[in-house]
């Protein structure tokens, strides 16, 4: 991403941010059912949220998953979500060499069994451990809306094995067709083997209110 792709992004997300209160209640109108949570691998779900203007009803806002991390998250989603984070360093991390070259090795980490959570956003661990636990308590598990993008290591065989995953309302964003029924193009990044931002034009391939309205 070059500076004037980053400084166009952020001044967007100032345009959004300071707008959004004067949409979100008629937005909420045309939704059928307002107690939902977005499970993401990134920020994408909280970017609907604020959309809405809705409350976190999902503890994956501010943080991200590797893709293999991820999958494995949403396929047993019940029991990650019953276990207690374990903190870890960058250093301690399967993906320290990823983390170093982003220049996060010191962003607080997560551990939950065999998964990690990188808490991008976050200030310190029990900040985010503090707000993951809180925001978890507000899942409805009776409407689960699933998203995922083609990113942070996401492979072909990932893509083809969250199609099959058994939810009902899930959508994946990826760079090219792949086939499958949940896919999203994502044109932006048509050239790339990888999405590397989906939160700032978050909605710009998807219809939002059809996609929470089934």
């Amino acid at each position: 991403m070059n500076v004037i792709t980053k400084i166009i992004n952020k001044l967007v997300l100032i345009y959004q941010n300071r707008t959004n209160h004067i949409f979100c209640k008629k937005r909420q109108l045309n939704v059928n059912n307002l107690n939902f949570t977005i499970i993401s691998n990134n920020c994408w779900g909280g970017s609907l949220y604020r959309w809405l203007g809705l409350q976190y009803s999902t503890p994956t806002v501010g943080l991200y998953f590797y893709a293999e991390d991820y999958m494995k998250f949403i396929s047993r989603l019940d029991y990650y979500l019953s276990l207690d984070f374990v903190e870890i360093s960058a250093d301690e991390s399967k993906y320290r060499e990823k983390l170093y070259h982003k220049h996060q090795e010191n962003v607080p980490i997560g551990k939950l069994d065999d998964i990690e959570v990188i808490f991008l956003h976050y200030v310190s661990f029990a900040d985010a451990v503090e707000t993951w636990n809180r925001r978890k308590k507000r899942v409805n598990m009776d409407n689960l809306y699933i998203k995922m993008s083609q990113m942070n290591d996401c492979t072909p065989d990932m893509i083809h094995q969250f199609d099959n995953l058994p939810y009902s309302n899930k959508v994946i964003f990826v760079t090219k067709d792949y086939g499958i029924t949940s896919q999203i193009i994502n044109k932006d990044y048509s050239h790339d083997s990888q999405i590397k931002d989906d939160t700032t034009w978050f909605n710009k391939y998807i219809d939002i209110i059809k996609f929470l309205n089934n």
